[in-house]
C-alpha cells in the first residue's frame, strides 16, 4: 500500500512540475489555486530556531518543529492561507521544557517580487509543559503568540523565513513577561 502512494505522489510531483514549466506560470502566478492545483504543494515541514530580541537574565532559545497544511484561497485575493501545529522546546539557562502550539497563518506575495517573496504573518496559542524556569517565570502554562516576517522561495519546494515573534500570557496569570524573538524558519514544501 505505502509503495503504491509513493509512487502516486512521485508521479503527482512529476506531471505538476511538467504542468507548470510547459505553462510557465512559475514566472508569474495569476492566480495562486491554480499554480498549486496540479502540485501536491499544500503540506509543508519545517525546523525554527528563535533566540530573544533583547537580553534576558538566563540564556534563552527556541528550537521548534512545525506542519502547516494550506487552505484555499480566498476568491480575489493574494492571500495564502494555512492552519499550523508545531512542538518547540523552548531552552532557558540550563532547563528546558515543551511548547505545543496551533493557530493559523497567512502569507501574502509582495508586488514585483515575481511572487517569490511574502509578507508573513501568524497567530498561535500555546500549552507549555513548564513555566516555571527558577529566575525565569511565564506565570501559566497557556500562552498566546503572534508574528510578523517575510518569506523567500529558495526552489519551488523550498524556502527560508524570517519572523519576529511575540508571546505572552495576555494578563491571565499574576506574572506575564513578555518574550519577543527573531525566528529563523527553513522549509520544505509537499
Amino acid at each position: 500500500m505505502l509503495p503504491i502512494k509513493i509512487l502516486t505522489l512521485c508521479t503527482g510531483i512529476l506531471l505538476g512540475t511538467i504542468s507548470m514549466c510547459n505553462a510557465g506560470s512559475y514566472t508569474k502566478i495569476e492566480n495562486v489555486d491554480e499554480a498549486y492545483k496540479y502540485l501536491p504543494l499544500k503540506y509543508s515541514i519545517g525546523l525554527r530556531y528563535g533566540a530573544p530580541t533583547t537580553k534576558q537574565i538566563l540564556p534563552i532559545n527556541t528550537k521548534e518543529f512545525y506542519f502547516q497544511r494550506r487552505l484555499r484561497t480566498p476568491s480575489g485575493t493574494l492571500i495564502v492561507p494555512a492552519m499550523e501545529v508545531s512542538v518547540s522546546q523552548l531552552n532557558v539557562g540550563e532547563e528546558k521544557g515543551y511548547v505545543y502550539g496551533f493557530g493559523p497563518m497567512i502569507n501574502i506575495p509582495i508586488g514585483g517580487s515575481k511572487d517569490k517573496l511574502y509578507f508573513t504573518m501568524q497567530t498561535k496559542v500555546h500549552y507549555m509543559t513548564r513555566h516555571d524556569f527558577g529566575r525565569k517565570r511565564y506565570g501559566g502554562p497557556i500562552q498566546w503568540t503572534y508574528a510578523f516576517g517575510i518569506k523567500t522561495d529558495l526552489s519551488i519546494n523550498t524556502f527560508a523565513s524570517y519572523t519576529w515573534v511575540h508571546m505572552s500570557n495576555g494578563d491571565v496569570y499574576e506574572h506575564n513577561p513578555a518574550l519577543e524573538t527573531h525566528r529563523i524558519t527553513f522549509g520544505i514544501h509537499f
